[in-house]
Formats: C-alpha cells, sequence, structure tokens
C-alpha cells in the first residue's frame, strides 16, 4: 500500500475516533480520548518519515539552505 494511501486510512480512522469520543458520555471520553491521541501520534510519525527533503512547492527552497530565509 503507497505510503499516501497509508496516511489516509490513518487521518480517517482519527476522524472516527474524535466523532465517537463526542457521541460518548463524559466517563468514557477519557479512554476515548487516549486511542484518538495515539492514532495522531502515529499518523504524525508516518507523515514526518515520509516528508521529502526539500519544499519544492515553496519554489525549490532546501532545508539545509541557509540563504533561503527559512
Amino acid at each position: 500500500m503507497s505510503k499516501d494511501l497509508v496516511i489516509k486510512q490513518l487521518t480517517r480512522e482519527c476522524d472516527r475516533l474524535a466523532a465517537r469520543h463526542w457521541e460518548l458520555g463524559t466517563m468514557d471520553r477519557s479512554l476515548s480520548y487516549l486511542e484518538w491521541l495515539q492514532k495522531v501520534k502515529q499518523t504524525a510519525d508516518i507523515i514526518n518519515k515520509n516528508r521529502p527533503d526539500d519544499f519544492y512547492f515553496l519554489g525549490g527552497a532546501k532545508k539545509d539552505n541557509k540563504n533561503n530565509g527559512l
């Protein structure tokens, strides 16, 4: 499965967990929050691991280029 599909699937799961959190009563929300937070962290880790080295969408600016002001 491609990384884009994995990220899309994980973000959908985050959305589903967030919606479920608000449907639950106040007693069950702490556990649902922890489940949602774990899924968000997992998704963020995958996004960070697959982040490109250059920012092509900013006109080709490189992270390590100190003259680009980023």
